[in-house]
């Protein structure tokens, strides 16, 4: 149930949430990334809500402390949902708002240092997973990047999203994925799945292995619209 902040300290309940207050009136709203948080911690609501307001580029417009998250989209249309990653009920957000539409996307902040679990959030729905030692400088970072249509996580966490991908791609599949990819992102699923780290790739096409890293992201969200998971 979405909560008020008044009405949480107060022990009272509300199903409609309230939109916080803006970052600040002079920023362009055009130029604005709207931010909602949900968590059923109020130390990680009220810490988020101080460090959004001191930025002028994004503005929190509501919180919730729990589930249904349709309620907190409808009121407040955020483009970003910030969830607490340590709530039990992180991967069904996902999945829920995943049902909602192509908004708001999801960042799963708080993350433990979980491979596994952070390849279930990204199948689940989540776009973005920061960990619990993340600095301000990269939850804005990951906002923009999410908020620009691409994924935020571990080079390692998106090379076993890869992996994972292409070995259980049918046969009979190969020619939809091909279509998607361009022919260096076919090389570079193909020595992924055999094994080889993002240096081993980029030693191998003689790139760099942060241009490596970008072809990952963007295989991830072309394999991505194939709804798996």
């Amino acid at each position: 149930m979405i909560q008020l902040e008044a009405e949480a300290r107060s022990g009272a309940k509300s199903t409609v949430p309230v939109p916080a207050k803006t970052a600040s009136p002079s920023a362009p709203t055009s130029a604005v990334i709207r931010i909602g948080v949900l968590s059923d911690n109020g130390l990680f609501r009220s810490g988020l809500r101080k460090i959004l307001q001191a930025y002028r580029s994004v503005v929190l417009v509501g919180e919730g402390s729990s589930p249904p998250v349709r309620d907190l989209v409808r009121a407040c249309a955020p483009h970003i949902l910030l969830v607490d990653a340590q709530s039990g009920n992180a991967l069904a957000v996902c999945g829920e708002v995943r049902q909602i539409g192509p908004r708001p996307r999801v960042i799963l902040a708080r993350a433990e240092g979980d491979d596994d679990w952070a390849l279930r959030a990204l199948k689940s729905g989540a776009r973005g997973i920061l960990g619990k030692t993340a600095t301000v400088e990269t939850l804005l970072k990951a906002v923009r990047v999410v908020h620009g249509g691409e994924v935020w996580a571990s080079k390692e966490v998106l090379t076993l999203t890869v992996e994972e991908l292409a070995a259980s791609s049918p046969r009979k599949e190969e020619p939809s994925i091909k279509s998607r990819l361009s022919q260096r992102q076919q090389e570079i699923v193909r020595l992924i799945a055999s094994g080889r780290r993002n240096k081993e790739v980029a030693d191998r096409l003689a790139i760099t292995e942060a241009t490596v890293k970008a072809h990952v992201t963007h295989i991830f969200q072309k394999l991505s619209l194939r709804g798996r998971g």
